[in-house]
């Protein structure tokens, strides 16, 4: 165990030795003091649930990484059986007057609106030239 904090922008006393992940789960050592050892225990959990929701979500997370962007609701006035969550896919500019709506999923939870939008995006990904129509909504037949 080093003397003081191994955390670059820390120069507190070490406290204990943790396990890092670098370039794997867990593939490193360093000295944290406790501050930083409690810090990075809410770092670790939160990235691994981001990293997990890109793995989860290829669809998604590559229709984010063009031109798209989502948005995600709860609309309790919603009185279907799938749930009172929405998750709204758009193609364009972060603005509701000039983006086209792609695609939407709905669920009991936002992780299956999530989901259920991941389930549209795929299917119109499998289907060339049918993402981002300019002037076609998505129609919520069928949820």
């Amino acid at each position: 165990m080093k003397d003081f904090c191994q955390n670059q922008y820390c120069g507190n006393p070490g406290a204990r030795v943790v396990q890092v992940s670098v370039e794997g789960p867990g593939d490193q050592k360093r000295t944290l003091c406790t501050a930083c050892e409690e810090a990075y225990t809410w770092g670790v959990q939160h990235g691994t649930i981001a990293a997990q929701a890109r793995s989860a979500l290829p669809h998604l997370h590559e229709f984010l990484k063009k031109d798209g962007f989502m948005i995600s609701t709860r609309n309790d006035g919603d009185p279907s059986e799938h749930g009172p969550f929405e998750a709204w896919a758009y193609r364009g500019p972060l603005d509701l007057q000039v983006a086209a709506p792609v695609t939407f999923g709905v669920g009991a939870s936002i992780q299956d609106a999530l989901h259920a939008l991941e389930s549209q995006l795929k299917g119109q990904h499998d289907r060339p030239g049918s993402v981002g129509r300019e002037g076609h909504g998505p129609s919520r037949r069928g949820f």
